[in-house]
């Protein structure tokens, strides 16, 4: 059995290895290729053991042995490998990060929430706070401007119920096709809601409940017809053959109510159709004023028309609002310098 070769390899000078140590993990290349570099590199350098190393290298056999007492205590500076400092991460030298605080949401308590911060909960909401044509208001009978106004003409028709109940109230999408018409001017009825007491006040005083019609027209502007509800029986309403037309209250609520969703914010379209105009009260006078939305963002440059007749609602159905909202109305904001116009009649 031939004998191996030891070849003490003794450290070279970079230049004769051509191998930048600081790229070790290059070291996979092939054999050719690494004793192509090595002989290129001896080829320059005529010490003895370099050509025998490279001889040992060609023959591809024997051992070739690196002892560490034969390498320097330290390397030159040509072969010391930069000294790189590992890098700190930002967040792991940081502090800790607070949790952040649970988003506040607006409601009609007084509180963090409550009507007076709403303007400072979202910047979207700085009307709250700033604007100048805020609603509701105090409508002062003395003070509104009797003239003849053009007449409120309600181009509704049936619509398949879409409710919800949205944490603020209960709200009822309505379908294509119902029109308000004033002035020659059009407004595509988009929904309508409710709120307890009144949000609009008469003469400093506000009935049991409102609902509200929001309008919109094609470019984008809003009206609102707010509809005032009471539970105090009119003159007209009387007992009949099939039951006390007072104790029954309104038709349109009954379905309503009666749909309300069992799990808020969760849209229910039951099956049945429903008629906005058994909302509207006989006598069409009304109010009208520049306002606002009366919730977040209370947006400004609404067109409001408060009818001046309320409708008849039972007791039992105000109480059923109240289990659900005892009270979802914004307080009165200030009139200002706007003018209030209402109609000669009714």
């Amino acid at each position: 059995m031939k004998k191996n070769k030891f070849v003490t390899l003794f450290f070279l000078p970079a230049a004769f290895w051509g191998v930048n140590w600081v790229h070790a993990n290059e070291a996979q290349n092939s054999a050719p290729a690494a004793a192509s570099s090595v002989t290129s590199a001896a080829a320059s350098n005529e010490d003895p053991l370099s050509k025998a190393l490279v001889n040992k290298i060609s023959q591809g056999s024997g051992d070739i042995v690196i002892r560490t007492s034969d390498l320097p205590a330290s390397p030159t500076s040509e072969n010391k490998a930069p000294e790189t400092k590992p890098k700190v991460s930002k967040v792991a030298s940081s502090k800790p990060v607070e949790k952040a605080e649970h988003e506040v949401h607006w409601s009609y308590i007084d509180g963090p929430g409550g009507p007076e911060n709403w303007g400072s909960l979202d910047k979207a909401n700085m009307a709250c706070t700033n604007g100048k044509t805020q609603s509701p208001i105090n409508i002062n009978l003395d003070r509104a401007l009797k003239v003849e106004l053009p007449p409120l003409e309600f181009l509704y028709r049936p619509s398949p119920l879409t409710i919800v109940d949205n944490g603020h109230t209960v709200m009822v999408k309505y379908g294509e096709g119902s029109n308000l018409l004033v002035d020659g001017r059009q407004y595509r009825l988009v929904q309508f809601h409710f709120h307890k007491p009144s949000e609009e006040a008469i003469n400093g005083e506000r009935t049991d409940m409102v609902a509200h019609l929001v309008h919109q027209h094609y470019d984008g502007s809003l009206a609102v017809v707010a509809v005032l509800m009471s539970a105090k029986p009119a003159g007209g309403l009387k007992k009949s053959w099939f039951g006390d037309e007072v104790s029954r209250g309104n038709g349109l609520i009954a379905t309503l109510w009666n749909n309300i969703p069992l799990v808020k914010e969760r849209i229910d379209t039951p099956g049945v159709m429903v008629d906005v105009n058994q909302l509207l009260p006989v006598d069409k006078g009304y109010f009208t004023y520049m306002g606002s939305l009366t919730t977040p963002p209370c947006s400004e440059n609404v067109l409001w028309f408060v009818m001046k007749n309320p409708i008849y609602v039972s007791e039992s159905q105000v109480k059923n609002f109240d289990r659900l909202y005892p009270m979802n109305a914004r307080p009165l904001q200030p009139k200002g310098d706007r003018v209030i116009k209402g109609t000669v009649a009714n």
